[in-house]
């Protein structure tokens, strides 16, 4: 993160880490399905009774409290940097000068970077933690699919590496059209208004066609990762049924989380754009 953008998001750094811990904690408890379902099965199986579903119970319960603690302090803090920020940009003064328009752009900006705060940055720890915990127990169940699952998240590691380049140039592109359109509307020169608007046009295709290439790449290797695993568990006939659903489940959950990847690298690139440029008129 440049040094602009943390400087909006210092003053309140502690009820952002707060936050977001709470964010992962309620991920990592939602994967600890897998594994607590697992041996309720098996406990179930095996004549265990009401003690084989405890596990499940305490974890369910667990991810509900952490959930709606971090919803009520999440709505708070983030009310709290709107409230700022808009003030901020609307009343206070810097070296430029920017026009209304500029202005009135990156005030909408403002709630775009406060939604991501809700729902991007959540979006986004929950993806790295799904692909870090859901390796880490296919690890701890098997070697083999544990190395299966890590030869996955180099590749499309890389995939997305790339197609993050890409997808921060292009959301530079397309915000730096967005903040002058107030501006071209209201002259309403028809030349003007329909280059703007092609502009914008071929620049979200640009993406779009290259955000469904990654996904497609993506899309197939997940497969492959899937059909390995599959066959390394269900084929030599070593796991019980509590076991095998749950490293089935957890490379599911991994290779979800990597094929989501470039929807959530393009909101990530469009968080890191917006914030730079409500930090620059700020600063």
């Amino acid at each position: 993160m440049s040094r602009s953008i943390g400087t909006i998001f210092r003053p309140y750094r502690i009820g952002l880490a707060g936050t977001y811990t709470l964010a992962v904690s309620e991920s990592v408890l939602g994967l600890m399905y897998p594994f607590t379902i697992g041996l309720a099965i098996n406990g179930l199986m095996g004549g265990q009774g009401i003690r084989s579903v405890i596990p499940l119970v305490m974890v369910w319960l667990g991810q509900t409290l952490v959930g709606a603690i971090y919803q009520l302090v999440s709505s708070r803090v983030v009310a709290r940097i709107y409230r700022t920020l808009a003030d901020t940009l609307v009343l206070g003064k810097s070296e430029t000068t920017p026009s209304i328009s500029e202005v009135a752009a990156r005030v909408d900006m403002v709630e775009k970077v406060c939604d991501a705060l809700t729902e991007v940055v959540p979006l986004l720890l929950n993806g790295a933690v799904g692909i870090v915990v859901s390796a880490v127990m296919l690890f701890l169940y098997d070697s083999h699919a544990g190395a299966v699952a890590l030869a996955l998240i180099v590749v499309i590691g890389l995939i997305q590496w790339w197609f993050g380049i890409r997808a921060l140039h292009l959301n530079e592109r397309i915000n730096t059209r967005r903040e002058s359109q107030v501006q071209v509307i209201e002259k309403r020169k028809p030349a003007r208004v329909t280059a703007h608007f092609r502009a914008i046009t071929r620049l979200n295709i640009r993406f779009k066609d290259i955000e469904a290439g990654t996904w497609a790449i993506a899309d197939i290797c997940s497969l492959f990762a899937l059909l390995a695993v599959l066959f390394l568990i269900a084929g030599i006939g070593a796991y019980d049924v509590g076991s095998i659903y749950a490293m089935v489940t957890y490379i599911m959950t991994l290779t979800d989380s990597m094929e989501s990847a470039p929807v959530l690298v393009d909101e990530g690139a469009h968080f890191y754009d917006v914030s730079a440029r409500v930090a620059r008129t700020i600063s």
